[in-house]
């Protein structure tokens, strides 16, 4: 299950959540090749994320849904939205 740590900041991104947020029609050059989560962190590093851990379905981001929703998506975050995740 995706789910931000207000302790640790890190947010643990499910495949499932990654795919449903991505939006973005300009993918980078570097992360054309990846597949499956690596393909996810490839982008989420590509816009100055720290990507901690991937494995197969999940992987570790240190940084806000805010800003993990921004470089997948393409587009502002929204803090109404943001919130539901850091309650």
């Amino acid at each position: 299950m995706s789910g931000y740590n207000n302790r640790t900041g890190i947010f643990e991104l499910t495949w499932t959540k990654a795919n449903y947020w991505f939006r973005r029609a300009d993918v980078p050059a570097e992360c054309r090749e990846q597949k499956d989560m690596e393909f996810f962190a490839c982008v989420l590093r590509h816009h100055g994320l720290n990507v901690l851990h991937v494995d197969g379905a999940f992987l570790k981001v240190k940084a806000t849904p805010g800003q993990i929703w921004e470089a997948l998506s393409g587009k502002p975050s929204d803090p109404e939205h943001e919130a539901y995740y850091t309650k």
